[in-house]
């Protein structure tokens, strides 16, 4: 009895003593300080290169993927006869030979698993332990560890063993590391989905381009210059067949244009005098002369080019918060882990040491904390490829964040207004139609900021066609930026009525935060910088093709789209909020599975049902559980709902449209600003 009493106060001292380690080495700030970004090197989540690594980068993402093929395989391939046998021992052992059932057979089969195909798994584990960080990898390191020691010494000592401790866990490491490898695999096939896109947009960039003399066009021959040797304004002669290398107008000729690259277009469009083109879009039938006015780094497919890397690489508020959430979450477990395997050699029935081992394998496997750590980071780089697809280019993560959460949209003139148009007379008024139907489909309210400074009956007659719910008209420059203002404060508001600022940083909670709705401003690049910086959530309409007056960039936009796509802002708000929806999704899916899945797997329900749980299942369940989430991102590469949606609504007459839009009131609002000046809300008009 004596003995008993002191066997267990050693097994809590020691349990006690294993809880503060962990503690003390993985959660004291002084202890991960210096790797604050927990899970950041995990292959669930792996370090983006920086913008120029990222050819090399994506040269690697194939040799990696079949490097993670190869051991996959054989891992499947060895664990299966070991789940044969493991099978055959327990519901027909006399169906086999005894020798094939000796546990040195499966330690034969599987040490090659955890050794050459798992190495990566040990070493990521082992190495985010040495960084005082906790990731998936860790868990997957100690649980194989631990079942792969055990089993070793059921192997050579099984005879010393108590009865019902004597059975091996290799079957249940062969299935853990075959399932990780798989979903290392589906992961990495999804990220080089990505970086083809971008490889594919760098690769159609023509080396040169056939340039004629400005002023004799007719009489002095062509010549092919480099690259980087055209200049703004001149002529460049684009034949069937070929790229052009430039940014431009059409000064002459007509053809077949298919940018569906860079635009994300359905269907190629003619093109003629006064039509823009941008470089590496392809001339499918015809020869056009276009007058050059971006060139190198300024043109729309290189600003592609450098912008996506730098989304990719940039980490949002969120991944961050999710990163230190899954650290204390796998800290937790393993805490939880070590006191399951405690309680149950100290209290649980006999064999203690089988059920101790088995509950402990259990916490650490049927865990899954990879679910949460690479949702954000992986639905964000689908629905990137998906935008991209699209015409949609989102500069940021924390930028798809605001675009989903946004309730009002403001457009500029600047974005209604053709700058193709020689004569100044033309509106985007079939877009602006369409962009009004969708985002009223969507709930958000549309309203017009015009700047002309006499009555301008295009846009008014076009606001009016489309259905806007505002209109204010005759506003200077100061004037729209003093509206910008007002609108801002009284549309941004939380629950409780508190603004949010341009970076979504203020002194409500974060779950306030979650529910601010925010502003946003659709304008052309060319447009008053004074007054998109006011904006919330920034939209600019065509690519930025110069730094400002004084030489530098302006702020980066949240969502660029094509210059007369305004119905891009409808999509990218839809794409926003089902790609928040699938991470919602993932994440309540996570939490609720690892609450229940942690408790069985404890093994607390033995006493009131009589059954524990297998490991085996643990494992399935932990791996499967990744991968299911994994196949739920993938979803936002189809999104076949939302594409019929979009392509119905890019091929419908818009004669029918203002029917629909008619059945709401227009609300037109005086430039004299009177009603504002006196304290009126103009947007309690929009509600």
């Amino acid at each position: 009895m004596g003995i008993d009493i002191f066997l267990a106060i050693a097994d809590l001292v020691v349990a006690c003593a294993v809880t503060w380690l962990i503690i003390w080495y993985f959660l004291m700030p002084s202890a991960h300080a210096s790797d604050q970004d927990a899970g950041a090197g995990s292959p669930a989540n792996p370090p983006w290169r920086d913008p120029e690594d990222w050819g090399r980068w994506g040269a690697d993402l194939d040799s990696r993927s079949h490097r993670l093929l190869r051991p996959t395989i054989v891992s499947a391939l060895l664990t299966a006869p070991v789940l044969v046998l493991d099978l055959f021992d327990r519901f027909g052992p006399d169906l086999v030979p005894s020798w094939l059932t000796s546990p040195w057979v499966q330690a034969i089969l599987i040490t090659p698993v955890i050794f050459y195909c798992g190495r990566g798994i040990l070493m990521d584990g082992w190495k985010a332990m040495t960084e005082h960080r906790c990731s998936p990898d860790l868990l997957a390191m100690l649980a194989t560890s631990l079942a792969y020691l055990y089993s070793l010494v059921t192997c050579l000592a099984g005879s010393q063993l108590p009865e019902g401790s004597r059975s091996p866990y290799f079957d249940l490491i062969g299935v853990v590391i075959t399932l990780l490898l798989l979903a290392r695999v589906i992961g990495t096939r999804m990220e080089a989905s990505l970086v083809a896109s971008l490889n594919h947009l760098t690769e159609i960039r023509p080396a040169s381009g056939l340039v004629a003399d400005p002023e004799h066009p007719q009489t002095v021959p062509a010549q092919i210059l480099a690259r980087d040797r055209i200049r703004p304004g001149d002529l460049l002669l684009v034949r069937t067949g070929e790229r052009p290398a430039a940014d431009g107008v059409v000064e002459s000729g007509s053809a077949l244009v298919d940018d569906s690259e860079l635009t994300g277009g359905d269907r190629p469009r003619p093109c003629g005098p006064g039509d823009r083109i941008l470089a590496s879009s392809k001339i499918l039938e015809g020869r056009l002369s276009i007058r050059v006015d971006a060139v190198g780094d300024n043109t729309y497919a290189a600003r592609l080019a450098k912008i996506i890397p730098q989304a990719l690489v940039e980490r949002s508020p969120d991944m961050r918060r999710m990163d230190r959430i899954v650290h204390t979450a796998i800290a937790m477990i393993m805490i939880l882990a070590v006191w399951a395997f405690m309680l149950w050699l100290m209290l649980g029935p006999q064999p203690h040491l089988a059920h101790a081992v088995g509950n402990a394998v259990c916490v650490l496997t049927i865990a899954c904390p990879a679910v949460a750590a690479m949702t954000i980071p992986m639905a964000f780089r689908t629905s990137l490829e998906t935008g991209l697809a699209h015409g949609l280019l989102f500069t940021s993560p924390r930028a798809m964040n605001r675009l989903g959460r946004v309730r009002t949209l403001i457009l500029d003139d600047s974005s209604l207004l053709d700058p193709d148009d020689s004569e100044g007379q033309g509106v985007h008024t079939e877009s602006l139609t369409r962009t009004a139907t969708h985002l009223r489909a969507l709930r958000v309210s549309s309203l017009i900021l015009d700047g002309s400074r006499q009555p301008d009956d295009r846009i008014e007659r076009a606001a009016r066609q489309a259905g806007v719910d505002m209109l204010i008209t005759q506003l200077t420059p100061e004037r729209k930026r003093e509206c910008m203002d007002r609108l801002n404060h009284d549309l941004t508001r939380t629950s409780r009525g508190v603004p949010a600022d341009r970076t979504g940083q203020n002194a409500t909670s974060t779950r306030e935060r979650g529910r601010t709705s925010l502003v946003a401003l659709a304008a052309a690049t060319t447009a008053d910088h004074e007054l998109t910086d006011k904006a919330r959530v920034s939209i600019a309409l065509g690519p930025q093709l110069q730094a400002d007056a004084e030489g530098t960039d302006p702020m980066q936009p949240d969502l660029i789209l094509h210059q007369d796509d305004l119905d891009g802002t409808g999509r990218a708000i839809e794409l926003s909020r089902a790609t928040t929806q699938v991470i919602r999704q993932n994440l309540i899916w996570s939490t609720v599975y690892n609450i229940i899945a942690l408790v069985v797997a404890t093994g607390i329900c033995q006493p009131f049902l009589g059954w524990m749980l297998n490991p085996m299942i643990a494992a399935a369940a932990g791996a499967l559980s990744t991968i299911l989430a994994m196949l739920n991102i993938r979803r936002l590469h189809r999104l076949r709902h939302l594409r019929r949606r979009w392509l119905h609504l890019a091929l419908i007459d818009t004669d029918l449209l203002p029917t629909v839009a008619a059945r709401r009131p227009q609300v037109i609002v005086d430039s004299q600003w009177e009603s504002m000046q006196e304290g009126k809300d103009p947007a309690a008009a929009l509600h």
